[in-house]
């Protein structure tokens, strides 16, 4: 983050890890020592350097060609106990990001938008935060507009609802830490960014973003029923998300309508493009 797409599945198993943004697939990937002379400035130190050695996907398990540098016979145990353990795991894993980042309101100084979060307290003073929160493009989260008269162009509902962040935000942004494990007092948007807005269009806007990114919201621990149920509703015009992130949801308020979305994706999906 930001920008929000989504939460991430991590397992990790000595010097490898496997990543997974919907559970169905996986990168696996080999920590190495990279020697001194392969050292890049400005790239994360030699101990915490990752390349990829394999992916799961539904079909199963396909391996990477190999760097010369790597011990082959030590990355083939690590991609075999790590494949064994994401076929075994029951999805989705614990959330357990305490440390969240948030952009505040100018007016109020309440949190206005989720821009990171971390596991550890040691993680919080990484120099490339800014105070700058950023929608999902266009392009990766498509929005249909709402129809009007207007015949002038109009930037899409991502852009209008990422400067609507920015104004709110003040000309001199700030943002600040919350432990969510031992604040209780203050207000934390559900959905990631305010939902109070003054004018109607403003709160559209941000309704229109909202529901469109309703199927990788599902993924959020800790919501309540009222707002994982208007999430659902929803879902209703992205069956395809749906089927995308389904297993990643820690809990379902309405099991008949998920499952009627995941039908639909994937009679489209045997229909072809057309159909989706």
């Amino acid at each position: 983050m930001p920008p929000f797409s989504g939460l991430l599945q991590v397992a990790e198993s000595g010097n490898a890890r496997a990543l997974s943004i919907d559970g169905q697939h996986w990168e696996i990937q080999f920590r190495f020592n990279a020697r001194a002379e392969e050292n890049i400035p400005g790239q994360p130190d030699a101990e915490k350097r990752y390349t990829l050695v394999a992916s799961v996907n539904p079909t199963g398990l396909d391996r990477q060609p190999l760097h010369a540098f790597l011990d082959t016979e030590a990355v083939a145990l690590a991609i075999d106990r790590l494949y064994t353990l994401i076929s075994k795991s029951s999805l989705p894993f614990p959330s357990i990001d305490r440390f969240e980042y948030w952009l505040l309101d100018q007016t109020e100084q309440k949190p206005l938008a989720l821009l990171h979060s971390c596991i550890g307290a040691d993680e919080m003073g990484s120099p490339s935060l800014r105070p700058m929160w950023m929608a999902m493009p266009a392009a990766q989260l498509p929005i249909e507009e709402i129809a009007t008269d207007q015949v002038d162009y109009v930037p899409p509902v991502n852009c209008r609802v990422e400067r609507l962040i920015t104004e709110r935000a003040g000309q001199n942004p700030r943002a600040a830490w919350f432990d969510r494990a031992e604040t209780t007092t203050t207000e934390f948007p559900p959905c990631l960014i305010r939902e109070d807005w003054e004018q109607e269009e403003h709160y559209q806007l941000c309704q229109q973003y909202i529901r469109r990114l309703a199927p990788r919201l599902l993924m959020l621990h800790g919501l309540t029923r009222e707002d994982r149920q208007r999430l659902e509703q929803a879902c209703r015009e992205n069956a395809a998300d749906v089927e995308r992130f389904h297993s990643l949801y820690p809990e379902i308020i309405d099991q008949k309508l998920l499952m009627a979305l995941r039908v639909e994706a994937r009679i489209r999906h045997d229909a072809g493009p057309a159909a989706c």
